[in-house]
């Protein structure tokens, strides 16, 4: 509920929550935050009230982003205060601007507080272009390679490179970009297009396992996709290509595009890394302060990925509902990485956990998890399903 800060006001304490309703602030409006609060109105009921306080009014499924400018796929939108009104919560719109822990009280842009007994930070992280003058892919803009395509198509350039810079872990969008861009330039007789992946990985998709990387591999020459390996991008150089590390070379290629960085959002008030990360444990707890949580791309865990910020969330969310009363044991979060690679042809699903020991990991053409979503989320998957039906549908181009 928003309210003016009342200075009276005491810390909650342990009892509270057999006494009243927990207040839940969820801060965030992306798949971390849909996700805690579908699983809180689960575990908890009605022993919280939810608000979700996010300066984006639409949820947006941003992972489907890749096949749009292919025409793959429609990157399925909901407004959150929809959302919030389906889960008996409110939505407000405004972004967070400082967080007094001590106080359990938030205030927001428009300078305006919330208190709060339970707080869940899962704001996202800030997409960073990592060179200057070259195109970066933005889920968000799935126009953007429209331009790159147009030139292949139209004979103006003959070579692209896809680029996954230094630092980040989530690398499956710069494959499925580049087989997708492969496809449709073969698809229209254009056989002598260079496709090249540029990565920091030993091997493609190394994080999902062997098996993983194999598939991937096979699926990137039988598309004439070259991949460059153990590689970092150190410059740009318009017009002449990339400068190469290790071995300070030069790779010659007409079009860049660059997966984006990825940079915490320093939040005032709560702890963070020097690279903006908030720090968190195993149930998802904001380490060195009370009644804070986090989850998603803006935790200090260092793969950013969906369907993991679901799995922080879904940990936050059972610390929470047992704090408001709910009989339950919260389970630690134990990442399980599931990723589903658009290939233009047959979809390839794989999942490993990513713990250590984890094994080979498991690949198939067919769905690993049901239903069949871009993030695998417990409670999130179901949802879409039902009120985004698209959004369960592989997409698959044209033979």
């Amino acid at each position: 509920m928003r309210t003016l800060a009342d200075p009276t006001r005491r810390p909650p304490t342990a009892n509270d929550s057999a006494r009243r309703t927990l207040d839940v602030l969820i801060c965030g409006g992306g798949v971390a935050a849909v996700e805690a609060a579908l699983a809180l109105r689960d575990l908890a009921a009605d022993r919280v009230a939810i608000t979700i306080v996010s300066p984006r009014p639409d949820f947006v499924l941003a992972p489907l982003a890749v096949g749009a400018p292919f025409a793959l796929a429609h990157v399925p939108r909901r407004p959150l205060a929809d959302i919030a009104r389906e889960l008996n919560a409110e939505y407000i719109d405004a972004a967070v601007a400082h967080i007094d822990t001590d106080g359990h009280r938030v205030r927001l842009s428009d300078e305006s507080t919330l208190d709060y007994d339970a707080l869940l930070l899962a704001t996202g992280a800030r997409r960073c272009p990592p060179f200057d003058h070259v195109q970066t892919f933005v889920e968000g803009d799935p126009a953007a390679l429209h331009g790159l395509l147009a030139d292949l198509e139209e004979g103006w350039s003959s070579s692209a490179a896809f680029v996954v810079p230094p630092g980040v872990s989530w690398t499956v969008p710069a494959y499925e970009l580049a087989l997708l861009t492969a496809r449709q330039t073969r698809s229209m007789g254009m056989t002598d297009v260079q496709i090249t992946v540029i990565t920091p990985e030993a091997c493609p998709l190394a994080l999902f396992g062997p098996r993983a990387s194999a598939a991937a591999a096979q699926l990137l020459e039988r598309a004439g996709v070259a991949v460059i390996a153990d590689a970092y991008v150190q410059s740009v150089i318009p017009g002449r290509g990339v400068a190469l590390a290790p071995g300070h070379r030069m790779f010659d290629v007409e079009r860049v595009v660059t997966l984006p960085r990825v940079e915490g959002l320093r939040i005032s008030g709560v702890p963070h890394d020097h690279d903006g990360f908030v720090p968190v444990d195993e149930h998802a707890r904001v380490i060195g302060v009370e009644d804070v949580f986090a989850a998603g791309d803006g935790t200090d865990f260092p793969v950013k990925q969906g369907g993991l910020a679901t799995q922080q969330a879904d940990a936050a969310a059972e610390m929470i509902a047992q704090r408001a009363g709910a009989t339950l044991t919260p389970h630690p979060f134990r990442p399980v990485l599931r990723g589903w690679l658009m290939t233009g042809g047959t979809p390839r699903f794989f999942a490993t956990p990513i713990a250590g020991g984890a094994g080979p990991g498991e690949v198939s053409t067919q769905p690993l998890w049901s239903p069949a979503t871009k993030v695998a989320g417990r409670y999130l998957a179901p949802w879409l399903g039902r009120q985004l039906p698209s959004a369960t549908k592989p997409p698959t181009m044209a033979p």
